[in-house]
């Protein structure tokens, strides 16, 4: 990390974290059907990756630094790929004391 960044890259981040928190409420409200997740997901990812730039320093940082950010996120992404699977291949049995 070379140098702190200006108060206007954190200004411009936190008025764009607000403009997506005012889109993530707007679309609450909206009807969308299916798309609702996609859209709230999406919006959660750029947030993430706003927080993760600037605040976090990843767009200055070395390239081992980001290499590690991006390997936790793979990780992260196989837990929730394992945990999806066993999810959807789970058998869901009745518990004997409901049976009469």
């Amino acid at each position: 990390m070379n140098s702190v960044p200006a108060v206007r890259v954190y200004a411009m981040t936190w008025a764009s974290l607000m403009a997506l928190l005012a889109a993530t409420f707007i679309l609450a409200h909206l009807r969308l059907g299916a798309w609702n997740p996609v859209a709230a997901l999406a919006i959660a990812a750029a947030k993430a990756v706003l927080v993760a730039l600037f605040f976090m320093h990843l767009k200055r940082s070395s390239a081992l630094t980001v290499l590690f950010a991006l390997v936790a996120l793979f990780a992260l992404a196989i837990l929730f790929t394992l945990s999806g699977a066993d999810y959807a291949t789970r058998l869901w049995h009745e518990a004997p004391w409901r049976h009469p």
